[in-house]
């Protein structure tokens, strides 16, 4: 069985989702940042940078989001097959997530990270629109390909991924008025409210103490 440290609402929230679509049975571990769980041997010997999620496997411990995700998919679906037609397209995209858009997210919420306080309107705004050329470069994707693996009709593992960095970007920007406008990206939109609907997305948000609507509309 997988065991899954986690914190609520953080990055481990894409992997309890998907865990969770995959129908896998899992222990979650609910660490504690400020009674420093992530500082301990034990955790470290997870995760040695002391970063969330870590993610316990019969293959060994794994860390980063992106290959939790991948790798899962690769056992338990929610994910082109490795050789099918599908692979390129969905990997290029699932990449661009993992690496730009998800950085991108950081500098939204955390702005004074990259260069300190003095720089850190400058720094959300750019990210603010980096982030809106990301969602409309992935909603029109979704317009003219309509891929399997981001629809409405069936969750991937990019689209537990991508709907909670979704959610942070329209819920908790550092800066109110960079709150990400979904319907600005109608077929992604579509997307997440399909996805959000799903039961084992509503048993994760009751889970984590999580609104219903967790990737659309996050303060309900």
């Amino acid at each position: 069985m997988y065991i899954l440290y986690s914190v609520p609402d953080w990055a481990s929230l894409c992997v309890h989702l998907a865990l969770t679509e995959m129908d896998q049975p899992f222990e979650r571990r609910v660490l504690d940042w400020d009674a420093g769980d992530m500082n301990t041997p034990a955790f470290r010997a997870v995760s040695p940078f002391g970063l969330i999620p870590a993610l316990d496997t019969p293959d060994g411990p794994m860390f980063e989001t992106g290959a939790i995700l991948l790798w899962l998919s690769e056992r338990h679906g929610l994910a082109p097959a490795p050789m099918s037609a599908e692979r390129a397209d969905f990997l290029k995209w699932f990449v661009l997530v993992n690496t730009s858009v998800h950085s991108t997210m950081m500098n939204m919420l955390h702005p004074y990270r990259p260069a300190g306080d003095d720089a850190a309107r400058a720094v959300a705004d750019r990210a603010h629109e980096k982030m809106q050329g990301y969602l409309a470069a992935i909603d029109a994707m979704i317009v003219a390909k309509a891929p399997d693996w981001l629809s409405a009709s069936q969750p991937s593992v990019l689209t537990c991924y991508l709907g909670m960095l979704v959610r942070w970007c329209v819920g908790f920007p550092a800066y109110p008025e960079h709150a990400i406008d979904l319907d600005a990206t109608p077929a992604l939109k579509a997307v997440l409210e399909a996805a959000e609907r799903r039961p084992a997305a509503l048993k994760v948000a009751a889970a984590e103490g999580l609104g219903p609507t967790i990737f659309t509309n996050p303060a309900t």
